[in-house]
């Protein structure tokens, strides 16, 4: 009120003029005092300037309003957008993390597994490599009983074909006062001179053969009967033979440190049988993986077979000899 007194005035004077006029006085009044004129037209250009300026004031605010309303949106936007980029981020890094961890985990199980199924310690059977050299040497001296007994059978004075004088082959007899102590034959320790001589002294004197002399049919009888004897003999020297080539080193080469076939066969018996590595190898067994076990148990079946085949071999030398015995005792003299 004090900003515009000319118009309080004004104003005044208007209500209390209005009060006395009459109404129908009211309805034609006309302000005609200048001084009044150029107040309302003074507050009107105020008030219109004032509202000009709030609405330029409003205006602004309002863009104002608008324009931090519009960086908070661009600011939410932008977190949002960057919070999902750090979540997808985060959830790949995780992702690749745990893809990561199991694959490493899976590789080092199969290392477990592949040190515990294979290694030397629990994969391979019980202290493979002497197992293993124990049972190649045992196989090499069944293998080489055969070849070995064939050679000793043909180095003795009467095997057949053999030209031994009657003289020579008498004087060796008695001069060897043991070639009749079989013993030697299973005597590892025995010298295989020894078991030559007892074999050909089980065996008899050579048969004589034939002279250049002699005529001509009589010189075939004699020949046809010796080739009998040396016949009806030779599945019993092939099988002492064969005995004589299990007790003796393998191969027969001199200076050599291999054992004989019972020799390997002793120590087969020393670890498998009960004998004094038996408890060491079944306690072995304990720390013998799944893949050790098989291989033990494929060395054990691989031995049994080798044995067997042994064992027939000698049942077939036995069933040899006792059908020479029947065949001699049928079939009489030449």
């Amino acid at each position: 009120m004090k900003r515009f007194p000319l118009l309080a005035a004004t104003l005044a004077g208007l209500i209390g003029f209005s009060g006395l006029a009459s109404p129908a006085q009211a309805a034609s009044c006309w302000v005609v005092d200048p001084a009044w004129i150029a107040g309302h037209t003074n507050a009107t250009g105020v008030l219109n300037t004032r509202v000009a300026t709030m609405g330029t004031n409003i205006a602004t605010q309002r863009a104002l309003t608008l324009e931090m309303l519009l960086s908070a949106v661009k600011v939410n936007t932008a977190q949002i957008s960057t919070n999902g980029a750090r979540e997808a981020n985060l959830a790949s890094n995780v992702n690749q993390a745990v893809a990561s961890t199991l694959s490493q985990l899976t590789q080092r199980q199969a290392l477990v597994d592949a040190r515990e199924q294979y290694s030397y310690e629990s994969g391979q059977g019980v202290n493979a490599c002497d197992s293993i050299s124990l049972m190649s040497a045992t196989n090499g001296a069944i293998g080489n009983v055969s070849m070995t007994g064939r050679e000793s059978y043909r180095d003795l004075d009467v095997s057949p074909g053999k030209v031994t004088p009657m003289p020579e082959a008498t004087k060796r007899r008695l001069a060897n006062p043991m070639i009749t102590n079989a013993a030697v034959l299973l005597d590892p320790n025995a010298s295989d001179l020894d078991r030559k001589t007892v074999i050909e002294a089980m065996a008899g004197l050579p048969m004589p053969k034939p002279t250049p002399g002699m005529p001509g049919s009589e010189a075939d009888l004699m020949m046809l009967k010796a080739r009998r004897v040396e016949a009806l003999r030779s599945p019993a020297l092939v099988s002492l033979s064969s005995v004589r080539a299990m007790s003796a080193a393998d191969g027969h080469v001199v200076g050599s440190t291999a054992t004989s076939l019972m020799a390997q066969l002793e120590q087969l018996i020393g670890q498998y049988g009960g004998g004094p590595q038996f408890e060491a190898w079944s306690a072995g067994l304990a720390a013998q993986s799944e893949h050790g076990l098989l291989l033990e148990l494929t060395r054990l079946r691989s031995m049994s077979l080798t044995l067997r085949q042994s064992l027939i071999e000698q049942q077939a030398r036995t069933t040899a000899v006792f059908g020479t015995m029947l065949a001699t005792q049928a079939g009489g003299d030449l």
